[in-house]
């Protein structure tokens, strides 16, 4: 009898969207039925795989919603940046915001990161935000991976909402390089 497959926790490979599109992954492989013994396994791994040490999110004291309540409704695409491109070398990414009713709040849905590797090597994936609070930056997310040569795409989940945002930017270390989105001051 053979394992089952491997739940791995490296991002999926995928074409990131155009600008005007909702975010498009590719379809997962299929396995076929797993006997009862494998599933249970690779539902606790994937559950633990969740929880994994490598992606850590940074304490919200700005933040004016729950995590729950914060997500995305425009779409906004990352320049293609050094390593920190999709294929076709037009973005680095995209993420998914809107402006809170109080106007000087602005909420970070999901953020994609699309990085491509020329050779095996280990990075750490970031999302840094810029705003009133952190005019030097805060790291919101982070996970570290080690791949071999080829393009990735991996999805931070954010979910807060941050006074006074200026700018979030993605790096894969800074060799890298770092793609940004600007964002204006508060509504008048």
């Amino acid at each position: 009898m053979s394992p089952g497959p491997r739940i791995s926790q490296a991002p999926r490979i995928s074409q990131a969207p155009r600008f005007s599109e909702a975010p498009h992954f590719s379809p997962a492989p299929r396995f076929g039925r797993l006997p009862g013994r494998w599933l249970a396994a690779a539902l606790i791994t994937a559950t633990l795989a969740l929880l994994a040490p490598g992606i850590s999110y940074a304490a919200t004291s700005q933040s004016h919603q729950a995590a729950t309540g914060c997500i995305g409704i425009n779409p906004a695409a990352f320049p293609a940046v050094g390593f920190i491109s999709d294929a076709t070398r037009t973005q680095g990414g995209h993420l998914w915001w809107h402006r809170q009713k109080n106007g000087v709040s602005i909420c970070i849905g999901t953020v994609v990161e699309s990085v491509q590797y020329n050779a095996a090597a280990t990075k750490t994936w970031k999302v840094i935000i810029y705003s009133s609070r952190h005019p030097h930056g805060l790291t919101v997310a982070r996970a570290t991976f080690t791949l071999n040569r080829g393009l990735y795409s991996w999805k931070f989940r954010v979910r807060h909402a941050y006074v006074g945002l200026s700018a979030v930017c993605v790096t894969a270390d800074d060799s890298f390089g770092a793609a940004c989105i600007r964002f204006g001051g508060p509504r008048t």
